[in-house]
Formats: C-alpha cells, sequence, structure tokens
C-alpha cells in the first residue's frame, strides 16, 4: 500500500510502477532545495504537470496530463509534501481523478552534496486504474522514466537560468 494514498477501488484493473532517477546538478544544494518548494519550479518536476496552485502548508492542486501509447487522461490532482527535512529533501503523495482512470502516487527527493555538486534522487511508486492501466506496465514505466527525465531537464533549466540572473 502506497502510504498516504487513497486506495484504488476495489475490482478495477489497476498496475503498480516504481520508478527511480539520480541526477547531478552544478548548483549548491541549499538553492536546490529553495527551488522544489515553490509552484512554479516545482511544476517544472512534476511529470506533465499542467498547472500547479498552492493551497494550503506544503498542499498543491494540480492539473496532470498523461499520455501512454494512444491513451490520453487529464487527472485533477492533489499533491501533498511531508515529512520535510530542510535542505536534504521531503515525501510526497500524490492522488488524482479523471475520466480516464485515477492515479495515487507517493515518494520521496533526498539532496545531497557530493563534491560541491547537488545529488537530486527522486523516487515514487504510484498506481493508475481504468483505461490507463490496459495499456500495459511495461509502456507505463518506460513513459514514467522518460517523464521524470524530462520534467528534470525542464527543471535543471529553468533553475540554472535562475541562478545565471
Amino acid at each position: 500500500m502506497i502510504p498516504h494514498a487513497k486506495q484504488l477501488p476495489v475490482g478495477e484493473i489497476y498496475l503498480a510502477v516504481r520508478l527511480e532517477r539520480k541526477y547531478t546538478l552544478n548548483i549548491p544544494q541549499q538553492d536546490v532545495w529553495t527551488a522544489i518548494l515553490g509552484p512554479e519550479i516545482l511544476a517544472e518536476i512534476l511529470p506533465n504537470g499542467k498547472s500547479l496552485t498552492a493551497c494550503g502548508d506544503n498542499g498543491f492542486d494540480a492539473n496532470i496530463e498523461i499520455k501512454i501509447g494512444p491513451i490520453k487522461g487529464h487527472f485533477k490532482s492533489k499533491l501533498n509534501l511531508f515529512d520535510l527535512d530542510p535542505p536534504n529533501g521531503y515525501k510526497f503523495d500524490v492522488n488524482g481523478d479523471g475520466s480516464k482512470g485515477q492515479m495515487r502516487g507517493a515518494g520521496e527527493i533526498q539532496l545531497s552534496t557530493q563534491d560541491d555538486r547537488t545529488e537530486f534522487i527522486f523516487t515514487a511508486t504510484g498506481s493508475v486504474s481504468g483505461i490507463i492501466a490496459r495499456v500495459g506496465q511495461r509502456l507505463i514505466e518506460a513513459t514514467g522514466k522518460k517523464l521524470m527525465d524530462q520534467g528534470f531537464e525542464n527543471f535543471k533549466k529553468r533553475i540554472t537560468s535562475t541562478q545565471a540572473a
């Protein structure tokens, strides 16, 4: 069971996925920490996040679009950050409902300094139900990893341009 996440409907077809990626940034850890708390930059990390709006302490309303193969779904979601450990990272959960099914997930962002660079580790587990789950786990995992890499590259460009300004 995913901590803090709502349960998917019983009797539905669903798939569980685990993703983990490690990235390195030539930016001080404290600056990365500050960036991953702000909705504008945090939205860059959120795979296929279309918008992210703060709603309360460490909570966000998110519109997420997922496209896997020929299936595309829009999810109105809630993203919550918890167990904040400045400047080392935090845990998160996300829950979303859409016309093509439901998504649930949880994960962790860990930051550490290695040779004057920031190591950024992103780990997430998630489940989807409905028509998206029927596409198949291998395709979902491949798409998830691709979206994580794209999200990180967007984040890296954004934070690097902020550092240069």
